[in-house]
């Protein structure tokens, strides 16, 4: 069944989640335009990155941050997984970045099955004694450092490996805006704070019009900032999985179409 006809979606995620999501709007009958407000690149010290990699067998864990970490990481740690002693042990975020690691022939042993924050890692029994653990963080440069800080309070002994850095892409805009200012746009989906961020700084042009159109976020502290942003709609999804997602356009459609009548 098609419940997303008649919906017009933004999708500002980066490649390839980005695209993934746009092609299952469409097949569920939406219309996608992927608008992505962030770039990922590779670290600015590969060297690091390439050692990081190396010694991973040393960690009790190895833990992926996001998809993204996966991505970037992937092809150089297959070329030493094997020599690694048995016993490392690997957990993700979410269920997104669990996915990626199964994608790419990587084992996952833990992540979080519906908050797919720090927070819902960090409940997890696995993290709560850590005194005299090794443990490899593989994430983006930056973001939020909740999570080193609290497993490190936990007694871990924690390293990052930066996979990756996230840039404001070098895009034209002016069908974004177009779109924006001829109200083509019925909802729009960030995924994180920077993208949020990102979103504004690069459709500013159009920012009348942008700060109308219903914003979905993943989790209260993005629905913070998106009012602090001054979007005037933000709507919360449980978490970045496409189920989560549907059923905040679905119920959105349905408000559309009420409207209407």
């Amino acid at each position: 069944m098609q419940s997303l006809n008649g919906l017009t979606v933004m999708v500002t995620r980066p490649k390839p989640q980005g695209e993934t999501l746009c092609d299952q709007i469409r097949a569920a009958g939406g219309h996608a335009i992927h608008f992505p407000t962030i770039e990922i690149h590779p670290p600015k010290s590969l060297a690091a990155f390439a050692k990081g990699i190396v010694g991973l067998g040393h960690y009790d864990w190895v833990v992926f941050i996001s998809p993204q970490g996966v991505y970037l990481s992937a092809p150089a740690i297959h070329e030493h997984w094997s020599q690694f002693p048995p016993g490392v042990e690997v957990a993700a975020l979410g269920g997104g970045t669990a996915d990626a690691l199964r994608q790419a022939g990587l084992p996952v042993d833990i992540y979080p099955m519906d908050d797919w924050r720090s927070e819902g890692l960090l409940d997890d029994a696995s993290f709560q004694e850590l005194a005299g653990k090794k443990i490899a963080l593989i994430c983006g440069e930056g973001g939020r450092d909740l999570l080193e800080r609290t497993l490190t309070a936990r007694g871990a002994t924690l390293t990052r490996i930066i996979a990756y850095q996230r840039c404001l892409p070098k895009v034209s805009v002016d069908e974004y805006i177009k779109l924006l200012q001829t109200h083509r746009i019925d909802i729009i989906l960030c995924t994180s704070g920077e993208i949020l961020h990102n979103l504004k700084l690069l459709l500013k042009a159009a920012w009348p019009e942008l700060r109308l159109v219903p914003v979905i976020v993943i989790s209260e502290r993005m629905e913070i900032l998106a009012r602090q942003l001054e979007f005037e709609t933000i709507l919360e999804a449980r978490n970045a999985s496409f189920n989560a997602i549907m059923e905040i356009l679905k119920d959105y459609l349905c408000q559309m179409k009420e409207k209407i009548k």
